[in-house]
């Protein structure tokens, strides 16, 4: 009974995911079959902003289930800011330690455009890092357990 009323509940979801993979796959082979020969190409930014779709999505679906938990409980609550925090001081200080030096390009850009492009790298790579030591860590912390 409890496990029928587990499907039904996720049942809108996978859905939702099924909706979500389609689209990306039908603008995919859109994209193929066109062949963009530019970055003008009308198929290549629907794509692109397709891709911001699903990137503004899964923000909102990664912010909103920690939200509702966190009204839960409140040491959930306390994580929840101190995660927020976190965040706050890694994006704000890869902002502020991205150099933003112009490079010589055809594209139309502002020096935000490069000082935006150095934080997201400088992000990522933090980002990146943190992962590998986790794995490392954790593979360490079950060795030693076993």
């Amino acid at each position: 009974m409890k496990e029928a009323n587990e499907k039904r509940e996720n049942r809108p979801w996978k859905i939702l995911e099924l909706i979500l993979f389609l689209v990306s796959l039908v603008l995919f082979v859109v994209v193929l079959v066109s062949k963009p020969t530019g970055v003008d190409s009308g198929s290549l930014d629907t794509f692109l902003y397709w891709i911001y779709v699903l990137v503004l999505f899964a923000i909102c679906v990664t912010l909103l289930f920690p939200l509702v938990a966190a009204f839960k409980d409140k040491k959930k609550l306390l994580r929840l800011i101190i995660l927020l925090v976190a965040a706050v001081v890694i994006v704000g200080g890869a902002w502020l330690i991205a150099p933003g030096k112009a490079i010589d390009t055809n594209a139309v850009t502002t020096p935000g455009d490069f000082k935006l492009a150095d934080a997201v790298l400088y992000i990522t790579y933090l980002l990146v890092g943190g992962a590998i030591v986790t794995l490392i860590w954790s593979a360490i912390r079950n060795a030693v357990k076993k």
